[in-house]
Parts: C-alpha cells; structure tokens; sequence
C-alpha cells in the first residue's frame, strides 16, 4: 500500500515538474512575451531550477536547452525512485538505458502537454473565446496546427484541425509506449 502510495505522489510531483518545464521551453520557442502573466508563472515557478543551468548552457534563439535539460533531469529522477520504490531496483540493464528512458518519457510528456492543450484551446474556443489565455493557447498551438489548415478544407464556422491533430498525437503516443521497455 505504501509503495502505491510513493508511486502515485511520485509520478504526479514529477509529471507536474515536467509538463512545467516543458511548457517552459515551449512559451520560449514560440517566442510568448515573457512579461504576460501566464509566463511570468511558469518563469516563477522555474526559475529556481532553469537560472542555474543557463550559467552554464546557452540559450539559442529559439531553443531555451536548461529547460529541457531540467525536463530530461526530471524524467530521470522520476525513473530513479520509481525503480527503487517498486522494487525493481537496477537489475536488467535498465540503469545502462536510463538516459534512452528518460528521453522517451520526456517526449511523451511533450506530446500529452500538447493534447492537453489542444483540448483546453478547443473547449475554451466553444465556451468564450475571448479568454485570455486564448491569444496565449493560440501562439502555443499554432505550430502545430497551422501545417494541418493547410490541408484541411475549410468547414465553415467548425475548425477540425484540433481534432486531426488530437488524432495525430494519440498516434505518436501509442507508436511511443511501444518503445517503452515498461
């Protein structure tokens, strides 16, 4: 019971810490105003872990590398306890593919975030779309669902590309679990 319990705290904290991160990194590359208040949260919450790692590795135009790097540390120390936690301690080699792992859970994290967010843009566009963390879900999702309106044929007052692009990385998702060793 105990061990289900470290397992569910863990795996919450931890995916919370990622998704933050990654959201971090993405603001970044679509290039959000770091002064909206939606930034300013994520950057507040970061900034503990990101400002450090910027001392030592450049941030690129449109990469912002500590934070992902600290996604990537996350899903690390995620995999870490939740080994030891479980059980399975490092037996079978998976100390050896931690880093392959980690980089896995990582992207899978991306791809969740990004299906979250799609449906909190669409559900929201329903609802009110003069939100507003509209303009914001909007820059976020733009690149990804620019590519797809060029190619969908235009519905009227009804965007689908939400829904293809939902589809597309459910897809990913499940071609992702499948490399998964677990």
């Amino acid at each position: 019971m105990i061990s289900s319990i470290l397992t569910f705290l863990i795996s919450t904290v931890f995916s919370l810490l990622i998704s933050i991160f990654l959201l971090r990194a993405w603001m970044y590359w679509v290039r959000i105003h770091p002064f909206t208040p939606y930034a300013r949260l994520i950057n507040n919450i970061t900034d503990w872990a990101v400002v450090p790692l910027r001392t030592i590795l450049p941030t690129g135009t449109k990469i912002d590398s500590a934070s992902l790097l600290m996604a990537f540390i996350c899903a690390a120390v995620e995999l870490l306890l939740m080994m030891s936690v479980s059980g399975l301690g490092f037996a079978d080699g998976l100390l050896l593919r931690l880093p392959v792992v980690a980089l896995l859970m990582t992207v899978k994290w991306a791809l969740s975030l990004a299906t979250w967010l799609c449906i909190f843009q669409a559900i929201l566009s329903w609802i009110n779309p003069m939100q507003p963390v509209m303009p914001v879900l909007n820059t976020l999702l733009a690149p990804l669902l620019d590519p797809i309106r060029r190619f969908m044929p235009r519905t009227g007052m009804i965007d689908f590309s939400p829904l293809v692009l939902i589809l597309i990385l459910q897809v990913l998702q499940i071609a992702l679990a499948s490399l998964m060793p677990f």
